[in-house]
């Protein structure tokens, strides 16, 4: 589209931060999507969920959120387009005349009419409200939704929670002139497969107002199917398998202050994988040697107990899961990366004592995820087959809806069972909410936060305009040339170190 288009984005009150917080009514207005609202939608919400417990549920409600705003500022351009054409859109005849070239004319081709609505006055407000059991957040745009409109809406609504699959809507309501049939259907398929209740979705107007309200409630899902899921979670859990006692034994020796070098060395020498491990970490770039390194003696004195202690645990983690789950490659290898990140963080803003927790709650930090995405490997399927369609960019959350529990908790859960450092279980249990942390473990949660966001950026899951603001704040990042800065340079570092020697 050619030219710029004027677009005022509203919030109040201005501290968004302070309202969710104290639990405040808070809207936020503008007359067209763009990337600052949505960076500042998709904060709003992260807010409102972290003090609900359910972030787990936030990509699938930024992608809802989208669909409803877009279909509210495409309501606004369509009546501002009869306007002009001086088309009456009561008149059915007429209505049809204009539909025919309305989507072309106005987002397929450049022209004037998008830019017009915030000069027209046609606003979209997000408003959100909570309630002790639910959070409401309604799309409101200041035109009236026509009867007909309304009533085809709401005809499709009622068929989406009797679909099965997202094909039965393509044959059904497909309609190209409207262009919202899909979308609505979708919102309510993945309403219905997160637990939540038909009457959850509601469009409305009073005659001057468009009102679409969607209301969150706390616990999504019945309490049968919660108690299902909680059943098949603490089994799994109860099924993982304990700790490697090798492993264990080699831990207590590094622990204990009177064992020698000596000692640590023959305990790890059992272990043909352990000991490949360790020479291989002890002649990698992170450590200057002056010849390489061939003996574990050697290996453990340059490397330290911390730090085989930190490989104890990777290594363990590592066969057990490796042993019983399907999705540990794929997301093991980018837990890799993150955890050299959340090391470096730690080192470059000179908070060397955390950096090897930093590493081992980075390295275990999608844990949960692991564990989460085996559990029910048939939901996975059914969640491409809808997203699929509507290009949702991050599956792994929408799987865990299905499920209602996120991952971070249920790793949390399991490094519980493994008995590990309360601060580790804390930074790997509030990592995507860091700044609900509790303020002893707010530091290291902080750094595997940001290492994850970089890891994420990566893979374009993430961007600088939705980090959270507090722990930009922590870092002092919140310019984004510095963030990019740490990044390039955390990269580099890592490309180096994994790359052949």
């Amino acid at each position: 589209m050619e030219g710029t288009i004027k677009n005022q984005i509203t919030i109040n009150p201005p501290d968004f931060k302070e309202s969710v917080k104290n639990g405040e009514d808070l809207y936020i207005q503008f007359s067209m999507m763009s990337p600052d609202v949505e960076a500042t939608l998709i904060k709003i919400l992260h807010r409102y969920l972290e003090y609900f417990d359910i972030l787990y549920m936030k990509d699938m409600l930024i992608t809802i959120l989208k669909e409803l705003i877009n279909n509210a500022i495409k309501a606004n351009a369509k009546r501002l387009y009869f306007k002009i054409r001086e088309l009456d859109i009561q008149n059915r005849d007429q209505y049809r005349e204009g539909m025919e070239c309305f989507k072309d004319d106005v987002f397929a081709e450049a022209n004037d009419i998008l830019n017009q609505l915030h000069d027209a006055r046609l606003i979209v407000r997000v408003f959100f409200k909570v309630l002790p059991d639910n959070l409401k957040i309604s799309v409101i745009n200041n035109i009236p939704i026509l009867e007909e409109e309304l009533q085809k809406v709401n005809s499709r609504l009622k068929k989406a929670y009797q679909y099965t699959d997202i094909s039965e809507a393509f044959e059904d309501v497909l309609d190209d002139s409207e262009g919202a049939g899909l979308g609505l259907i979708m919102v309510l398929m993945l309403f219905k497969n997160a637990g939540f209740p038909v009457d959850v979705f509601r469009i409305s107007t009073d005659g001057k107002l468009t009102i679409t309200k969607i209301s969150i409630p706390k616990r999504p899902d019945s309490d049968e199917v919660h108690a299902k899921i909680a059943e098949e979670l603490l089994q799994e859990l109860d099924n993982i398998p304990s700790f490697p006692e090798n492993i264990l034994e080699i831990q207590r020796l590094c622990a204990n202050p009177d064992s020698t070098i000596r000692e640590i060395a023959e305990s790890i020498k059992r272990d043909p994988g352990l000991t490949t491990s360790i020479l291989k970490l002890a002649n990698s770039a992170g450590y200057i040697t002056i010849k390489k390194i061939e003996t574990i003696e050697e290996a453990v004195k340059i490397i330290g107990t911390k730090g085989v202690n930190t490989l104890l645990v990777a290594s363990g983690v590592q066969d057990i899961l490796k042993s019983r789950y399907k999705k540990f490659e794929t997301i093991w290898k980018n837990s890799y990366r993150t955890a050299f990140y959340a090391q470096r963080i730690s080192m470059q803003m000179k908070r060397t004592k955390l950096s090897e927790f930093s590493y081992l709650a980075a390295l275990l930090s999608d844990i949960g995820r692991i564990v989460l995405l085996s559990i029910k490997p048939e939901s996975t399927e059914k969640i491409i087959e809808i997203s699929g369609n509507k290009n949702i960019a991050d599956t792994n959350l929408l799987e865990e809806v299905t499920l209602g529990i996120s991952h971070s908790t249920l790793g949390g859960l399991i490094c519980k069972k493994w008995k590990f450092n309360e601060a580790l279980i804390k930074a790997i249990e509030y990592h995507h909410r860091p700044h609900m942390a509790p303020e002893k473990y707010r530091e290291l949660t902080y750094t595997v936060y940001l290492a994850y966001v970089f890891t994420e950026i990566e893979t374009r899951n993430y961007r600088f305009e939705i980090v959270d603001e507090d722990v930009l704040d922590h870092f002092n990042l919140n310019n984004k040339k510095s963030f990019e800065m740490l990044h390039a340079i955390l990269k580099e570092a890592y490309d180096k170190y994994t790359s052949p020697k």
